[in-house]
C-alpha cells in the first residue's frame, strides 16, 4: 500500500453506469466534476425558489428558440466532467440527444443561491474550457444576472453584472431581450 494514497478518479463511463443502475437516491443530485463526485444538496426553501425561477425562465428561453433545443438540468460531457446546468440551449434538434449527451451549448444558465460560489468558480472554469460562449448566473441572493463571455482555457475574460432595471439578450439571438426583473422570484 502506498504511503500517500491517491483519490479515485471517476470516469464518465463509470459515473453513468452508477446513475443508470440507480446508485443515487432520486432526491440527491450528484455531478461528476473533473473526475470527482460532488453532491449538490438543496434545502427545501432553496429548492422552491430554484423551481420558481426555472418555471419563469423556461417559457422565456423557449420563445428564443429557432433551430435550437433546450435542456433543463440535463447532463453534459465536458472533458472529465458531467455538469448538470439548470438550463442549456443547444444548436439543433433534440433527436440526436436521445441516445447521447451534448458537449457544447450556445447558452448555459445556472440559477444560484446556495451554490453561487461554486457556479462562479468551478463551473465557470469548466464551461469556459469547454467553449461555452454565453454563461449566465441568475444570482437570486443579489437579484442580479451575471453574464460571462469570451471563454478561454482558464475562465472567462468578460464578466458583466446586470440589475433588475437592465435588459439582457443571449448571444445566439441578440434581438431577444428580456428584463432581468422578469427572471427573478
Amino acid at each position: 500500500m502506498s504511503a500517500n494514497p491517491a483519490p479515485f478518479r471517476w470516469s464518465i463511463e463509470a459515473y453513468e453506469r452508477i446513475v443508470a443502475f440507480g446508485g443515487f437516491s432520486p432526491e440527491t443530485q450528484v455531478e461528476l466534476i473533473e473526475g470527482e463526485l460532488l453532491e449538490t444538496k438543496l434545502e427545501r426553501p432553496e429548492l422552491l425558489i430554484h423551481r420558481k425561477v426555472m418555471s419563469r425562465m423556461i417559457p422565456i428561453v423557449q420563445q428564443w428558440l429557432s433551430g435550437h433545443c433546450i435542456f433543463c438540468q440535463g447532463l453534459f460531457h465536458m472533458g472529465d466532467s458531467v455538469p448538470h446546468p439548470d438550463l442549456a440551449v443547444v444548436l439543433g434538434e433534440m433527436k440526436p440527444f436521445l441516445t447521447s449527451r451534448p458537449t457544447i451549448a450556445v447558452l448555459i444558465i445556472e440559477i444560484s443561491d446556495t451554490t453561487l460560489r461554486y457556479d462562479q468558480t468551478t463551473k465557470a472554469i469548466i464551461y469556459a474550457a469547454a467553449g461555452i460562449g454565453d454563461y449566465w448566473i441568475v444570482n437570486i441572493n443579489e437579484r442580479t444576472v451575471e453574464i460571462r463571455r469570451q471563454p478561454g482555457p482558464s475562465g472567462y475574460r468578460s464578466l458583466q453584472t446586470y440589475t433588475e432595471t437592465d435588459t439582457i439578450a443571449p448571444l445566439f439571438n441578440p434581438t431577444a431581450s428580456i428584463a432581468v426583473a422578469e427572471l427573478l422570484p
